[in-house]
């Protein structure tokens, strides 16, 4: 059996116990209690006095109420039941379970708006109250997409990045680079604040300042790959022609001007072109094309519907994603794959359109930009040259496109923090969490952290990018519980494209007010 197979085999069984099921393993009432995700490691370390679901990798799960770690943390000893894959209950008695068969352990706790200490990632977390009042307008519009990262840029601190947003779970833990293309260093010295701004729990791996060389009168833009290139000078487009007419004046700048448009009332998927012509710089044999976009909230509200239909199982899905691993993690985000990159063309001398690679950067709180070099210069056509982009219809907001004439790449220096604060109090072990490789640093809503760094001479020639990795769960929200649906879960894992057509019309209801809810959401702010 290949990889696909293996992880499309993961989900279908996830379904089929979804469905058969049709509810979870009766531990304790859902209105006083709520699940918690725990990594073997921290079990080992701590096992805990909560009744707990332990999930394995063979796919069963052990319902135990009460357990303790033995001979040396490599065994698991409880009492409780025993569940097959399909949920049925197989024996009730005493187990002895090895940590090696264990996947995840998923325990539950008294409801709390932040756990105690740093050892547990709350995951489903049900809140209720004050927190949420905006939410409950729209709860598929609340705020949140992994950390949010400020820096100075010559007058404020402005919001310039936002950091591995798709990394949802564990076994989705990436590497994410993002362009502080609005930093202005006044000193050496440069604070770069962390925030912790929606219900969510934030697993921080590392978070680096690396810094490159700019050309002389020029910039640096990172490729897809985390490629860095000089650039010598732009070229803005002549003309800019979508399905609303004319766009050439909301793509020219980086600025707060972006060009979208609305989603598709029947298909989510739905795709649209967007074609450019641009003049042709002319003895340049060396070009790249920049766009800079970030998400809307297309994204957003199918993640929030998503965990609506899983709602008290989110534990179980989580689980089948870290028994199938990376492979099947990626099978899970269906929706996001229907919906697809942004798709990057250019017209080659005898009009057939030559592809220049696609634009997948996550999230929709901070515009990112990118480069890509144009492959086979000598069959382009020299003037106009003509670039078509095309495009999920609604999912996306492009702020920026250019020619850009490259000056060769760039070695980047990456520099770790200096110093971590916490409320403005020196914090060693959030600076130490950030440095060590096996570590996190796990932060909570309303959390935030100044990074310090020290840059190299001359800071004012020196462009900046974000290089951070790590993971994220988000916190679920009581209203999203109504939701809870089997059939609709299933139908997203297992048949994404009909989920965005079956989803339009709900989301063309709340698209309206999405932007101000979203904003309005946003955790401390």
């Amino acid at each position: 059996m290949n990889e696909k197979a293996f992880a499309r085999g993961v989900l279908a069984v996830f379904c089929f116990g979804l469905i058969v099921a049709g509810g979870c393993l009766p531990l304790l009432p859902k209105t006083t209690w709520e699940p918690q995700l725990h990594a073997v490691e921290e079990i080992r370390a701590d096992p805990g006095p909560f009744p707990t679901l332990v999930h394995l990798h063979s796919g069963e799960v052990a319902a135990l109420e009460r357990w303790s770690s033995h001979h040396r943390n490599e065994v698991l000893t409880g009492w409780g039941t025993l569940y097959d894959v399909r949920r049925s209950a197989v024996r009730t008695g005493e187990f002895r379970i090895s940590f090696d068969s264990i996947a995840l352990v998923e325990t539950r706790t008294p409801r709390v708006t932040r756990p105690p200490g740093l050892t547990g990632l709350v995951t489903w977390s049900t809140l209720t109250g004050a927190l949420t009042i905006v939410c409950v307008a729209d709860p598929k519009a609340c705020f949140g997409s992994c950390p949010t990262f400020y820096a100075y840029d010559g007058e404020q601190d402005r919001l310039q990045a936002e950091g591995f947003s798709s990394s949802i779970a564990r076994v989705l833990e990436a590497r994410d680079v993002d362009a502080l293309y609005h930093l202005r260093p006044e000193s050496r010295r440069v604070v770069i604040r962390m925030t912790n701004e929606a219900l969510e729990t934030h697993a921080v791996r590392f978070a680096r300042l690396t810094v490159v060389p700019r050309p002389p009168g020029g910039r640096v833009i990172a490729t897809q790959e985390d490629r860095f290139l000089g650039v010598a000078g732009f070229v803005e487009p002549k003309s800019c022609s979508s399905a609303e007419g004319d766009c050439v004046d909301l793509v020219r700048a980086m600025d707060e001007r972006e060009r979208s448009s609305p989603a598709d009332s029947f298909d989510l998927a739905s795709r649209e072109t967007i074609e450019l012509e641009f003049a042709a710089p002319h003895g340049d044999n060396s070009l790249g094309l920049v766009l800079a976009a970030r998400h809307t909230f297309v994204s957003t509200f199918l993640f929030y519907q998503a965990m609506g239909y899983f709602g008290s199982k989110g534990g179980e899905w989580l689980a089948a994603l870290e028994r199938g691993g990376e492979e099947a993690a990626s099978a899970a985000m269906g929706m996001a794959e229907e919906l697809g990159d942004i798709e990057l063309w250019i017209a080659s001398e005898d009009g057939e359109w030559v592809s220049v690679g696609s634009y997948d950067e996550a999230g929709p709180i901070a515009t990112d930009i990118s480069m890509f070099p144009l492959p086979n210069l000598e069959h382009l056509p020299g003037d106009p040259l003509r670039v078509k982009i095309r495009l999920a219809k609604g999912s996306w907001r492009i702020n920026y496109v250019a020619l850009a004439r490259l000056a060769g790449e760039a070695q980047p220096i990456v520099l770790e923090p200096t110093a971590v604060e916490y409320n403005g109090t020196e914090d060693a072990a959030a600076q130490e969490a950030l440095l060590d490789p096996e570590q996190h640093l796990i932060t909570y809503p309303g959390d935030e952290y100044a990074l310090i760094y020290v840059l190299p001479e001359k800071p004012e020639a020196l462009e900046f990018f974000l290089d951070s990795k790590g993971y994220y769960y988000e916190w679920m929200r009581a209203e999203w519980l109504q939701d809870e649906d089997p059939t609709m879960a299933s139908l997203v894992l297992l048949d994404p494209a009909r989920a965005l057509r079956v989803l339009a019309p709900a989301f063309k209801l709340a698209e309206p007010k999405m932007e101000r809810l979203f904003w309005e959401s946003r955790f401390g702010r």
